[in-house]
């Protein structure tokens, strides 16, 4: 069964003049959707495919862009461990080791601060204590850290010469 509607032929909901009125708004809102967001997507890299040398460099470039206060600068040691220098406007400058054989890697979530944590937890029955390796405003940051120093620990272990040390200045 169909029914047919009566209708007007110049009666449709918006007149002509209407629907081009609405021409530059409908413009501008597409165009105000894509405000804010990159033009390219970034490149992710999967750590697991890189080099020691390749995963510090990505680190440190990580390490300096991560946090607007704090810059981290990673450098590989014999005997799987990684020292870290953390430049911060409070503390100053610290340097300390981190023994990544065994090591447990995890992120967290300061409230307060508003700042993610990427954190090596030696391994049990060591007295060092847990560390963090970054500190970011970003929670993507820190996911891509833990997965660096992740495949970072499986790189150290697999190897059985010794990781370059080259990368010790990020630039």
């Amino acid at each position: 069964m169909s029914m047919v509607l009566n209708q007007h032929p110049g009666s449709s909901l918006l007149t002509g003049f209407q629907r081009w009125m609405l021409v530059p708004f409908a413009i501008l809102f597409f165009a105000a959707c894509t405000e804010g967001y990159p033009t390219e997507d970034e490149l992710i890299i999967n750590p697991l495919e890189l080099n020691q040398s390749q995963r510090l460099e990505a680190m440190n470039q990580l390490g300096k862009d991560a946090h607007p206060e704090m810059t981290w600068i990673y450098r590989a040691l014999p005997s799987c461990t990684m020292q870290i220098t953390v430049n911060g406007p409070k503390s100053g400058q610290q340097t300390f080791g981190l023994q990544m054989s065994g090591a447990g890697v995890d992120i967290s979530f300061n409230k307060a601060e508003k700042v993610y944590g990427v954190k090596v937890q030696p391994k049990e029955g060591d007295t060092l204590e847990e560390r963090p390796v970054l500190l970011s405003k970003t929670w993507l940051d820190a996911i891509e850290m833990n997965n660096l120093v992740r495949s970072f620990q499986v790189g150290c272990q697999m190897s059985a010469g010794p990781v370059s040390i080259n990368n010790t200045n990020p630039s």
